[in-house]
């Protein structure tokens, strides 16, 4: 009698979620699919989560089950949060409270015990979730900027002439305009979600872990700082159209900067984890 009332709870539950936040899921993939996203990492991360939940799939089964009252307020605080932001139009704030409602329905469902030991899997899908674009902005301007300025001091380096009016810079046979993809938030974005993962499975100490998280900042402006000279290298040798953001150069030149960030991370978690930690 009591798997029946449990399976018909996980059902209820289950079609609740589908019903409710399907219009959500929709929004997401808007969000997602968007030339501009920041996020089109996005349809990745359900899939890791379940990887994360896979990989704790001999420690889940040793934890005895259990139920508390408190995952279904939690469950109900998600509802009435996603209500409200259906209801004033903020498809963000629907997207937050679906972590909410899981949480809440591990809690009610599975226990206390057991969901502890996949609190990072439910917070990890904090980054699936798209922030917006207002607030994203604050860190773009200053972000965009200041792999502005890293590149044109490369390209003093380098001793190429142009003229800088703004986020334009003007070459001797073309204008090449530092657009938003060059901000370096999408590859922050990407880079954090990343990081996270190599701190969860290499257990780097607090100390470690808050100097890895400060480095992608740095990492993601100086990155696309290159990207930028890399991308008024191909207007000057292949023309302006070919570094345009239509063109496939703009996307692979992305492509290239980011495998070369996931190395330059690779290398600073194997020099910290190669020492013991604090």
């Amino acid at each position: 009698m009591r798997s029946k009332v449990d399976m018909a709870l996980w059902s209820l539950l289950g079609l609740g979620f589908i019903l409710c936040y399907f219009p959500t899921f929709q929004w997401l993939n808007y969000k997602y699919s968007t030339s501009e996203s920041y996020y089109s990492h996005g349809y990745l991360i359900p899939f890791v989560v379940l990887y994360l939940l896979y990989d704790k799939r001999s420690e889940l089964k040793e934890i005895q089950l259990s139920s508390t009252v408190f995952g279904f307020f939690i469950i109900m605080f998600a509802l009435i949060i996603h209500i409200l932001g259906v209801l004033s139009d903020v498809s963000f704030i629907s997207g937050f409270s679906m972590i909410f409602y899981l949480a809440g329905c591990s809690l009610y469902l599975l226990g206390t015990t057991f969901t502890k030991h996949i609190l990072f899997p439910l917070v990890y899908l904090v980054f699936m979730m798209p922030v917006p674009d207002e607030y994203l902005s604050v860190i773009a301007l200053p972000s965009k900027s200041a792999a502005t300025w890293f590149a044109l001091k490369i390209m003093d380096l380098m001793n190429i002439p142009y003229i800088r009016e703004g986020f334009s810079i003007i070459l001797a046979h073309a204008t090449y305009i530092v657009g938003t993809p060059c901000n370096g938030l999408r590859s922050l974005i990407s880079f954090l979600a990343l990081g996270f993962l190599f701190i969860y499975f290499l257990r780097l100490s607090f100390w470690k872990s808050i100097l890895l998280l400060a480095i992608i900042p740095l990492m993601a402006v100086v990155l696309n700082g290159v990207r930028i000279v890399i991308l008024v290298l191909i207007s000057i040798y292949y023309g302006q159209e070919a570094a345009s953001h239509e063109s496939y150069l703009h996307d692979a030149s992305g492509l290239v900067v980011f495998v070369i960030g996931i190395i330059i991370m690779i290398i600073t978690v194997k020099v910290m984890y190669g020492k013991k930690s604090a």
